[in-house]
């Protein structure tokens, strides 16, 4: 479609208005049917589940549940997933039921940042996982890719598993949910990383779930730890619920994907300037901002330049991780081998200069930078202005 509507990108604390004098195709995934009641939705899921019983007849008062929740760094509704496992088990005593936070490599964070009410820490065991503790391991196998397999001890110590997130677009692990949440959610670091090395491989690639490494080792990974696991997740494209799954971590977790899949995948012609964004979290610092790249790169022709805007008021993360083992890693392989890529953030020059990107003050200021890269006065723009949700293909 047409810029000719103001276009609002996803940009941090406020949307970032597209320069309405510039000509540019607009890409945006089509208007999803949002769920009309996600307590009943989520109740549905867990009434019948995929591949797996009702989890009412998997739990009794005597076993022992970790239900594990997503970190702040993804914007997911916790409480409503969280109340929904709770009142499928509700035989389970309070004491016996611990929450695990989904921290990954990301490191503990503020528990007051997930949105589950007061009473939920008040009443449950809650562990904030922390990737780099060495006492709160323990050993679990490895996978046969060679994936070392340690996991936060409350895993080893619970009877059940249910990790809750979301299932939608994911760029080397496919989509996101499932399995993820326990591991890499719950995982040693080195081991995460160790898993994600597998991003280089090009079958690691955005809106593959089947035979791609990545996720084949960490659903690996899950089968090895010798406990019953089961997942809860909502399915969401273009910002909005459109339903939910619930059952095993494999099988629920593709029928989340096929439920996805219409409302994220698009089509367009390859453009010479591609601008991405993303509202927060994504935006929030360079580390999340890189998963906007891949969906750019795909769409980008040789020689283009990808300008990402995204606030970042978390900064950059932790650098090396970010120019390694994001960039090069994994997010580089979805550029053609020319390229130009300019980041339209609130961070100063300086601080730009450390990493992949190239600085630019403004949108304005990277549109003309463009021009001059491509070597056009009106180069073909595209506008992909909520880039995570979207699964791109060239037409």
């Amino acid at each position: 479609m047409s810029a000719s509507a103001p276009v609002l990108l996803g940009y941090g604390t406020r949307p970032l208005p597209f320069p309405s004098g510039v000509p540019a195709r607009v890409l945006a995934a089509p208007p999803a049917p949002a769920v009309a009641d996600l307590p009943a939705a989520l109740d549905a899921a867990l009434a019948h589940p995929e591949g797996a019983r009702p989890l009412q007849e998997v739990a009794g008062p005597r076993t022992r549940v970790l239900v594990i929740v997503s970190d702040a760094s993804r914007d997911e509704p916790r409480a409503e997933l969280f109340a929904a496992v709770r009142r499928a088990l509700a035989v389970v005593p309070d004491d016996h039921l611990t929450v695990g936070v989904a921290n990954g490599t990301h490191g503990p964070g503020p528990l007051a940042a997930l949105g589950l009410p007061e009473d939920v820490f008040r009443r449950h065991r809650v562990v904030n996982h922390d990737a780099r503790d060495e006492a709160s391991m323990v050993e679990m196998g490895r996978t046969s890719r060679g994936t070392r397999l340690r996991v936060n001890r409350c895993v080893a110590e619970s009877d059940l598993v249910v990790t809750t997130g979301r299932v939608k677009p994911h760029y080397f692990a496919g989509w996101g949910g499932g399995a993820k949440g326990i591991f890499p959610g719950l995982g040693h670091d080195d081991d995460i990383r160790q898993n994600h090395k597998l991003k280089a491989d090009p079958a690691s690639s955005l809106g593959r779930a089947d035979g791609n490494p990545c996720r084949e080792d960490l659903e690996e990974a899950i089968r090895r730890l010798g406990r019953d696991t089961y997942m809860l997740n909502v399915v969401e494209a273009g910002g909005v619920v459109l339903g939910a799954v619930a059952g095993d971590v494999v099988y629920a977790h593709r029928a989340g994907v096929r439920m996805a899949r219409p409302w994220c995948e698009v089509a367009a012609e390859p453009a010479d300037v591609v601008v991405v964004s993303a509202p927060l979290p994504v935006s929030g610092s360079l580390y999340q901002a890189s998963k906007l790249v891949p969906p750019a790169g795909m769409l980008l022709r040789e020689g283009g330049v990808v300008i990402v805007c995204a606030e970042c008021p978390g900064g950059v993360g932790p650098l090396r991780t970010v120019n390694e083992g994001i960039f090069q890693l994994g997010v580089r392989r979805f550029l053609p081998e020319r390229y130009a890529l300019l980041l339209v953030s609130g961070m100063p020059e300086t601080t730009v200069r450390e990493t992949y990107a190239t600085f630019a003050p403004s949108l304005d200021a990277a549109l003309a930078s463009a021009r001059e890269i491509v070597g056009k006065a009106e180069p073909d723009v595209l506008v992909l202005p909520d880039a995570g949700d979207l699964v791109p293909r060239r037409r």
